[in-house]
């Protein structure tokens, strides 16, 4: 059965933004060629493209308008796709690396969107990663759950990329694109080749991109405005004892900075400038360290892919189709010298004797801080009774009666290697920064054999594939171990002197000369760090991520039997796969010698999936009622283990009670199987910005995160309702789609923020005081407080431990809306207007734990993992004009506005107090492009010159006062983006 084109095209080209296509190189086929295929939605082969669920197609045209090497950039500019990972700011509060942009259907998540190629599943879901651009034929977006048909992850739904196989000729395309200053430049180059042979068909595509960085101070007013500074500072904080007015020891610390904080600006006092507050800023009790000069929001990249694809016709009967597809993405990208949150607890005390002490030890007898002088050792050192205590002199104030000393101080707040004067480690970069990055391969060899039984509808294929990829990244960290040596003294900084040992210097006074407390930058230091000393501390860390996935399965597909209104099509397969993961930590990890992380355990991880499937539609077509056709799908799947097994129904209808008007309903089950690492990765731990409610602090702090067996698959009801409606003879299509997801047992993780104010609610709630700090000492020591929660002796959090959990309740609803006019101007040439909008009816989340249910829609969601930026509203408007060998495109893009939502009260304040605003303003960006084609300029091929820019209004949203200062999730730090391609036949 075949539903009326212009309803059934119209559906297919549901929210897509189609510019117009170029002057075509090579045809893919006559219609003969592709008479009957398998279209995403569906595994029945078919000589239509009816669809009974939501599917969005962006063809090679659109794919180009959106001028990017990046695939997950065109994912994420669709109005129903939240969160796709695009931009760098790692520091932010949910940091993004700009490696892995993957989709994010609905924004529930990329875990819940099944990555295809060519409609067999693939496990790299990075888009920045995958099969040229150019190669490309298509993108289908089915916006429902598909579980059924597809397996596990098929929750939101699925993302098919369909290559050109049946290209025919040699193309070769050049891409340029660079900001408003030349900071950010990106380019491509492309190739694709194809040609008949004897028995089939050949194709290959190769591409190689480049990116330079945008670091951060290419965007200072974003420095300047936002929140950059940390209390974990270089130079440091010391808890530094105090004396009475007799010189004795009080028994009580006092939290005081390095006496050379603040001493020297370097650059200045502007954040948006390099090597400002070089010295670190006092504030209060803390030395504060200004970081955002060392990150970057776009970082480098080198990319290359290769694809090809090969068709082999035995006879009438048997093809075989065999494609490879491997890439390289290396990411090189900057940070701080040290992360904060280290093992700063587990350091020794810094002895007065320490060569580069800057704490004098001093009292005030009334005349203000005067020196103390105490009792020689025999070692010419102060004098030490059995507990370590230094013993005063019988005048403590009288220079004659001893010698000088220092405090023994504890330190409370530093970071390693920051302090920006320090002589600099080997590893980092020229400005201070320290390297790191990610070197991703990925290779992928999938082949299917098509046996299409003779004298039937009958084909019966066997595909298999075998993917595996691998992720070295690189990371900073420092040697616990040789800071412990350092600090004592007992470091072997150079191998070949074994038997000489060095000091590591944690003060100012590496840099400056200090006397009495009091630091001035003279040029003469008074202990520096050895270039010896600073490497033997410093961790070039590496990490690295193998993950293997195979698969094979067994599929036929054609007609069933025949019933009164028509023929039952139908689909049957069996599937078997197998995921692997292998990571492999360096040998100072494993050594647990990370200052920063601590440790972690090298492990493998397996798991196999058994599944069934089958899939009828069956027409329902009768002269009066119109035409209507109904799918009825259901896989089975057994994980086998905790995870156990499923079964996935899915029902579904298409009607086209009229031609001009076509109504579409479905209804799944769905589920998503825990991931490996998941169920079994040993603690890893890394940085969450994160206030404590305790003392109204703001900081990165170190929250480590493991495995949880017993987490169970999220499961979700699916429910999608739409129409589509075609007048003015079909020039003009409009549509609407209703989109529910309900979820339940959502794999989550707590952040910190979660299990640190819970535990204060706690803390409340058992009658503790917030303003005494012994009630606050007490509860930290005691039974009731959170042992997941370290803190040091004072009370100050360094480390807490979240988990992975299976929330209890998510739901999702969403309106889709889009439209398409064709208007002829006769010898003016054409245009076509295009509308995509989505409205977020409802994110709605309870992730139990005491923790606080609420609402994701409009709101920024910073403080919930799960739920990524949602405004209410996004929608893309698109004119495309052509004449002749011309075409252009103009687009608008606009995004609501949304509540800020920060994890930090403090800081949420400090913006509504700095900027008067507690919500980001909407933005409407615009995009315009322009090409010929000119016949014959080289020779008898074409030649297509296109010339464009993105976010030509230059415009960026207002900063905020926040870790970022922008939510680079939602919007483009780049600005304008002007670019030139060059697409050359040959």
């Amino acid at each position: 059965m075949k539903l009326k084109k212009s309803i059934v095209q119209m559906g297919l080209a549901a929210s897509v933004m189609l510019p117009l296509p170029m002057v075509a190189v090579a045809q893919q086929g006559t219609a003969a060629d592709i008479e009957e295929v398998v279209v995403t939605g569906s595994r029945i082969r078919r000589d239509s493209f009816d669809s009974s669920s939501p599917v969005t197609v962006v063809d090679s045209a659109a794919i180009e308008a959106n001028a990017t090497p990046n695939l997950g950039e065109v994912l994420a500019n669709q109005t129903f796709n939240y969160g796709t990972d695009i931009q760098t700011n790692g520091y932010a509060a949910r940091g993004q690396g700009g490696v892995t942009s993957s989709a994010n259907l609905r924004g529930l998540g990329a875990g819940a969107t099944l990555n295809l190629v060519d409609g067999q599943r693939t496990n790299n879901t990075n888009l920045n990663a995958t099969i040229p651009q150019i190669a490309i034929a298509r993108i289908d977006i089915l916006k429902d759950g598909a579980s059924a048909l597809y397996g596990s992850d098929a929750v939101a739904g699925v993302v098919n990329v369909i290559t050109n196989k049946g290209y025919e000729g040699t193309d070769v395309s050049l891409f340029h694109q660079e900001d408003r200053g030349g900071d950010l430049v990106e380019k491509q180059y492309e190739l694709i080749t194809g040609t008949a042979t004897d028995n089939g068909h050949f194709a290959m595509a190769l591409s190689y991109s480049t990116r330079s960085t945008l670091e951060q101070t290419d965007r200072p007013e974003f420095l300047r405005s936002g929140f950059q500074r940390s209390g974990t500072g270089n130079p440091g904080t010391f808890a530094v004892p105090t004396r009475n007015a007799q010189g004795q020891l009080t028994g009580v610390s006092a939290r005081t900075p390095d006496p050379g904080c603040g001493i020297d600006n370097g650059s200045g006092t502007d954040v948006g400038v390099k090597g400002s507050y070089a010295s670190g800023q006092r504030l209060g009790t803390t030395c504060n360290f200004h970081f955002g000069e060392f990150w970057d929001f776009m970082s480098a990249q080198d990319k290359m892919s290769l694809w090809t694809n090969y068709e082999h016709r035995f006879n009438d009967s048997l093809t075989n189709d065999f494609n490879i597809n491997a890439s390289r993405l290396e990411t090189f990208t900057r940070g701080s010298p040290q992360n904060p949150g280290g093992r700063i607890p587990e350091l020794p005390v810094v002895a007065g004797e320490h060569p580069g002490n800057p704490y004098r030890a001093m009292a005030n007898r009334g005349n203000g801080m005067e020196p103390l002088y105490a009792l020689a050792g025999p070692d010419g050192n102060p004098l030490r009774n059995a507990n370590g205590v230094v013993q005063l002199a019988a005048d403590p104030f009288n220079p004659a009666l001893g010698i000088p000393f220092n405090e023994d101080v504890r330190i409370t707040e530093l970071r390693i290697n920051a302090f920006k004067l320090q002589t600099q480690p080997t590893a980092v970069n020229d400005d201070g920064a320290f390297p790191q990055g990610v070197d991703r391969f990925d290779i992928r060899l999938a082949d299917t054999l098509t046996y299409e039984v003779p004298g039937t509808s009958w084909a019966v294929s066997l595909a298999g594939v075998y993917q595996f990829g691998q992720d070295d990244a690189l990371e900073k960290n420092s040697s616990q171990l040789a800071l412990i040596q350092g600090i004592n003294g007992t470091l072997v900084a150079d191998p070949s002197a074994p038997n000489t040992t060095a000091y590591y210097n944690p003060f100012a006074s590496s840099v400056f000369n200090c006397t009495d407390r009091v630091c001035a930058n003279t040029g003469t230091p008074q202990y520096a760090n050895s270039q010896a000393v600073v490497d033997a501390i410093t961790i070039a860390g590496l990490t690295q991520t193998e993950n293997t996935f195979k698969s094979v399965e067994l599929a036929a597909t054609g007609e069933v039997f025949e019933i009164p209104t028509g023929m039952i099509l139908g689909a049957f397969g069996i599937e078997y796969r197998q995921d692997e993961v292998d990571v492999d930590f360096d040998a100072a990890r494993n050594q647990c010698d990370y200052h920063q992380g601590g440790c972690a355990v090298d492990y493998t991880a397996e798991q196999d999936v058994n599944s069934a499937f089958f899939e009828l539609a069956v027409p329902l077509t009768t002269n009066r009622l119109g035409e209507a056709e109904f799918q009825i799908a259901g896989r089975y799947t057994d994980y086998g283990g905790q995870i156990g097994d499923s079964f996935d129904p899915k029902l579904a209808l298409l009607w086209q009670p009229l031609d001009m008007l076509s109504l579409r309903g479905s209804w799944s089950s769905a589920f998503i199987a825990p991931g490996l690492v998941d169920l079994f990765s040993p603690q890893t731990c890394g940085l969450q910005n994160a206030g404590d409610p305790f003392d109204n602090s703001n900081a990165f702090r170190v929250a480590c995160n493991e495995g949880n067996q017993n987490l169970t698959p999220e499961t979700a009801d699916v429910f999608n309702v739409g129409a589509s409606l075609s007048l003015l003879e079909g020039a003009l299509s409009i549509g609407v789609d209703y989109a529910e997801y309900d979820f339940k047992d959502r794999i989550s993780s707590t952040t910190l923020n979660q299990v640190v104010n819970l535990d204060y609610q706690a803390f409340l709630a058992a009658g503790g005081n917030p303003a005494s700090q012994a009630s606050k000492l007490a509860w930290f020591n005691g039974p009731n407080s959170d042992k997941n929660i370290n803190r040091d002796v004072d009370g100050v959090m360094s480390r807490v431990i979240v988990s992975r959990l299976n929330a209890q309740t998510m739901k999702h609803r969403a309106l889709d809306l889009y439209a398409r006019y064709d208007l002829e101007l006769g010898r003016f040439g054409n245009l076509v207007f295009n509308l995509d909008a989505t409205q977020a009816l409802e994110y709605s989340y309870d992730l139990g734990l005491g923790i606080p249910a609420g609402d994701g829609v409009g709101s920024q969601n910073e403080s919930i993992a799960e739920v990524p930026p949602m405004p209410e509203y996004r929608a893309n408007a698109t004119m495309n004009w052509s004449l002749g060998n011309h075409s252009a495109l103009l687009r608008a893009r606009w995004i609501d506005g949304f509540d800020y939502s920060f994890n930090s009260g403090a800081l949420l304040a400090g913006q509504i107090a700095i900027n008067g605003r507690s919500a980001a303003s909407s933005m409407t960006y615009i995009d315009a492009n322009y090409s010929y084609t000119f016949d014959g300029l080289i020779g008898d091929r074409a030649t297509r010159f296109e010339v464009g820019g993105r976010n030509l209004g230059d415009r960026f949203p207002q900063p905020f006062f926040n870790l970022g200062g922008i939510e680079t999730f939602v919007h483009d730090i780049r600005g304008r983006m002007m670019y030139i391609r060059i697409n050359q036949e040959i």
